[in-house]
């Protein structure tokens, strides 16, 4: 029996044998644990001696009186799969096992595999080939509705139909019997808008009266779909949650690997060497596994391959282990090395993906957490996580996704990947990605023009001499903040601007320390003395804000550099003169304004992630990677950005990393070439 989208699948009801062969026709058979297109039994399950605590606390749980949903949710390699293989094996063994039904993303182009179009189908198929008088019942339920088996039949109404009725009809047979478990593995590979419906049907089916006795054990990836059906669901009090996430596994690692070295080693005849778990080579191997059993069964299928004939630079056993150990190895050939690449992409779930995401991150300006790396890339690389954790062996990412994801030795990954056509695009990802960031951010226009324009006015005020230290130790009270103390302040000002011969020395105490600006203030300086922008860009806003800059007195420059600088939020907003009073009066109404101004600029620039500092810092260097941009879309949005948001990223750069981080990005973006 064939199904389409355009025809309705209707079960031939001629027979009970008809009916049977129409029920087989659509089972998921590769769904089944046990088919034989997975592969070796022996290679699926856990190893003798591992996952002892968690397969025991399943077992356990099994044998509670009331109908239980366990849900065992572990991140991508945890062993899920694993240990669900184990399970159902064993309660095959035990004839406890109702069912099976295996989701498998890498197999999506095979119908069912991600859906849920023959999920009750398959179920009902094998329970009605279980030995308890189970095939009737299930036959008798599609003769009364032929179209059950239609895939665009409510999930509920199948389940009722081929799962409910049924088992209520075994009351007599099977209740008798130990508890049957169904087992589902990888339900976040389930097509995402109908995890819910799966979760809330299978709840719905251990509350079923008149039904034997039946368990449901589930695996998945920690996904908030998951977790937010359960809690709409309400059947806390039937569900046990194990975390794999929270399981010290490390002793089972180490087991894996002296297991799989000792077999390594016999069959290339070699001397085998006495393994402890403790093993240097052991313990290194575990730790390359990152904490996942997937990772660690690909390293273990790689020591066990063998070298083509037409091999240039063919492998011995101690180089494969000593390439697992450090990819960087400068004893191996670079050939050894871009081979083991290949090797632990091509095991990954998509291999396209991996290269895809593999060269985003090595082409990072500095390292980001897995966490600010999500957001920064957006919706679209919803996959980076598992795909990433499943190149553990070159890159590390950590449990805690607040931690930076870190790569092992960049240099040779950046060789290998030039050869891929995925390393061209990812810094123009990279690019598009940071300024959708900053445009989502920057919500309010920039009002660092405007507030610039009223300081010029400040350079035709004349200072009256006895005054001038004064006015300036307000302006300096007014928006440095503490520790900084009237003393440095007035020093500093002495270091940066009178020693030139241009101002009126500061009274300052002799026991006064300078701060640590003049750097600062130096380089900032020759940044905006040298800073040319071309010809096309001078009516933009930002590039006006520099030709006023420019323009301005070194005095004020310096003025507005301090108080970008030192406008924390923390200063005291209380205006004091040198000698203790409260009077305002000497500091320009501009002044204030423009001090006030920056104060709440930085105030929300507190709130900057580090997601948004690294789109600030490094758009630019991204852009740069390629001399002409040559994605239509980065190119449109790149346009619209300069025109709309380029001032406010100025002014928010300009208080994270300063004007002379400010013009250096402009420079670099002034050479891209994004026009048509």
């Amino acid at each position: 029996m064939k199904y389409s989208a355009a025809r309705t699948v209707v079960a031939d009801t001629t027979s009970a044998e008809k009916i049977f062969e129409s029920l087989s026709a659509v089972v998921v058979h590769r769904a089944l644990y046990d088919c034989p297109e997975w592969g070796p039994r022996h290679k699926l399950e856990c190893l003798d001696g591992t996952c002892t605590r968690i397969l025991e606390e399943i077992e356990t749980t099994l044998q509670a009186s009331n109908s239980t949903l366990i849900w065992l949710s572990g991140s991508p390699g945890t062993g899920k799969s694993a240990i669900a293989h184990t399970i159902a094996s064993r309660l095959k063994t035990k004839s406890k096992l109702a069912g099976t039904f295996f989701f498998r993303r890498q197999h999506k182009d095979i119908p069912g595999m991600t859906s849920l179009d023959f999920f009750a189908p398959t179920l009902a198929y094998q329970i009605s080939k279980s030995k308890h008088l189970a095939k009737d019942p299930v036959v008798h339920s599609i003769r009364s509705d032929p179209a059950i088996l239609d895939p665009r039949k409510p999930l509920a109404d199948q389940i009722q139909e081929l799962l409910v009725k049924p088992l209520q009809n075994l009351q007599v047979s099977w209740g008798h019997l130990e508890p049957k478990v169904l087992v589902i593995d990888a339900i976040d590979a389930c097509e995402e808008g109908r995890i819910y419906e799966l979760i809330s049907c299978l709840s719905n089916l251990l509350q079923q009266p008149r039904i034997p006795h039946l368990h449901i054990v589930i695996t998945g990836r920690p996904l908030h779909t998951i977790d937010d059906a359960f809690e709409a669901i309400g059947c806390e009090e039937s569900m046990h949650r194990i975390t794999l996430d929270d399981v010290d596994a490390a002793e089972d690692f180490r087991l894996l690997f002296k297991h799989a070295l000792e077999k390594s080693y016999r069959i290339h005849g070699l001397e085998r060497p006495e393994l402890e778990s403790d093993d240097e080579t052991i313990v290194c191997l575990a730790d390359r596994a990152n904490g996942r059993f997937g990772t660690a069964s690909m390293m273990m299928k790689f020591l066990e391959t063998h070298d083509d004939d037409d091999d240039e630079v063919p492998y011995d056993l101690d180089e494969k282990i000593n390439l697992m150990k450090d990819p960087g190895d400068a004893y191996l050939h670079s050939t050894q090395i871009f081979r083991f690449y290949e090797f632990v992409i091509n095991s990954s779930e998509n291999p396209t993906r991996a290269y895809r995401h593999l060269s985003t991150v090595v082409n990072l300006a500095e390292p980001l957490a897995i966490l600010h790396l999500r957001k920064l890339l957006g919706s679209s690389e919803s996959d980076l996580s598992s795909i990433l954790v499943s190149l553990s062996p070159i890159v590390s990412v950590p449990a805690d996704d607040s931690c930076p994801v870190k790569v092992t030795h960049k240099e040779s990954l950046c060789k290998f990947l030039s050869r891929h056509s995925s390393s061209s695009c990812a810094s123009q990802l990279l690019a598009q990605s940071s300024l959708r960031t900053m445009k989502s951010s920057f919500l309010r226009p920039s009002g660092l023009k405007d507030e610039l324009q009223r300081m010029v006015p400040l350079t035709k005020i004349p200072i009256p001499g006895p005054q001038s230290d004064n006015i300036l130790m307000v302006f300096l009270e007014f928006c440095l903040a503490p520790p900084c103390n009237k003393a440095i302040y007035g020093a500093a000002w002495y270091r940066e601007y009178t020693q030139s011969g241009t101002g009126t020395p500061c009274c300052a105490p002799p026991s006064a320390k300078l701060c640590n600006m003049s750097e600062d203030i130096s380089k900032a300086q020759s940044a905006l003395k040298e800073f040319q922008a071309k010809p096309e860009f001078r009516d933009l806003h930002v590039f006006e804000v520099l030709s006023t800059l420019q323009a301005l007195p070194k005095m004020l420059i310096i003025v507005i550099l301090l108080a970008i600088r030192h406008a924390h939020p923390s200063a005291s907003h209380i205006v004091n003169s040198i000698d203790g009073s409260d009077d305002e009066s000497n500091m320009p109404p501009a002044l204030k304004h423009f001090i006030r101004y920056v104060r709440e600029g930085s105030e929300r620039n507190l709130s900057s992630s580090p997601t948004l500092k690294h789109a600030c810092q490094y758009w630019g260097w991204y852009l740069s990677q390629d001399s002409t941009v040559v994605d239509e879309r980065l190119r449109t949005f790149l346009r619209a950005f300069w025109r709309d948001k380029l001032l406010s990223w100025f002014e928010r750069q300009w208080y994270l990393k300063g004007l002379e981080s400010c013009i250096a990005i402009l420079d670099i973006a002034q050479t891209i070439d994004f026009n048509e």
